[in-house]
């Protein structure tokens, strides 16, 4: 019988190497279970807005400012995740008055934190993942000192106010690697009022009142740094 030659053997290893080779290839562009997250820290930044307030004695309005705040994830399944947001910004706000107790004031800063505690549910799993989030907690104003702009008028005292809030986004996070990704995110907040109150009051009595409800609408577009241990 004739030998095999070293070239036909050599032919037969690769084609044995091989198959298991393709058969690896193969199981690899299968699906992959996600690694278990145990935390997501999302540091962000963006631009803070309002809608104006309509009271009794005048119209509040905000100006748009920077907003700074942090989000942590906890994850519940591949996913969904529970969430605890925190706000911060200090847009300046104008009370144009429309009684004649109280004037109108130039513009004065108005401290605005919100806690809130929700969750946020993907669509997708992969380098993009659209998103809607959602949750409700507290939200706190502090409005600075102002000074009245009319002479012999009566001072507005600023007063601080807790309130229920809870706000709804969307928004998509850009897997850069496997611990660092984009957060892009759009929101509502809304605070509600169960009943009528003072956001603004005088030596006289109440200088700004709204009536139960939502009396603002707040919103923010914001950038965040995942960080996902």
């Amino acid at each position: 019988m004739k030998k095999p030659s070293a070239s036909l053997l050599l032919a037969g290893l690769l084609a044995c190497a091989a198959g298991p080779a393709g058969a690896q290839s193969y199981t690899r562009q299968g699906y992959v279970e996600p690694s278990a997250k145990t935390f997501e820290l999302t540091p962000y930044g963006g631009l803070f807005w309002s809608t104006r307030v309509n009271g009794s004695s005048g119209t509040l309005a905000f100006d748009a400012a920077p907003e700074a705040g942090i989000v942590l994830g906890i994850p519940l399944d591949w996913k969904s995740q529970l969430e605890l947001v925190y706000l911060f910004a200090r847009p300046q706000a104008r009370f144009a008055s429309t009684s004649a107790f109280y004037a109108s004031s130039p513009a004065f800063p108005v401290t605005t934190q919100y806690l809130q505690l929700g969750g946020v549910t993907t669509f997708d799993q992969g380098t993009i993942e659209p998103f809607l989030a959602g949750g409700l907690g507290l939200a706190w104003f502090s409005p600075g000192s102002v000074e009245p702009t009319g002479a012999g008028m009566a001072t507005i005292q600023p007063q601080d106010t807790w309130l229920f809030a809870f706000h709804l986004g969307g928004g998509m996070k850009w897997w850069i690697s496997e611990v660092i990704g984009l957060r892009l995110e759009a929101r509502f907040l809304m605070p509600v009022l169960f009943s009528s109150g003072a956001f603004l009051s005088g030596p006289n009595g109440a200088a700004f009142q709204v009536s139960a409800g939502i009396p603002v609408v707040q919103g923010d577009v914001t950038v965040g740094l995942v960080i996902s241990p």
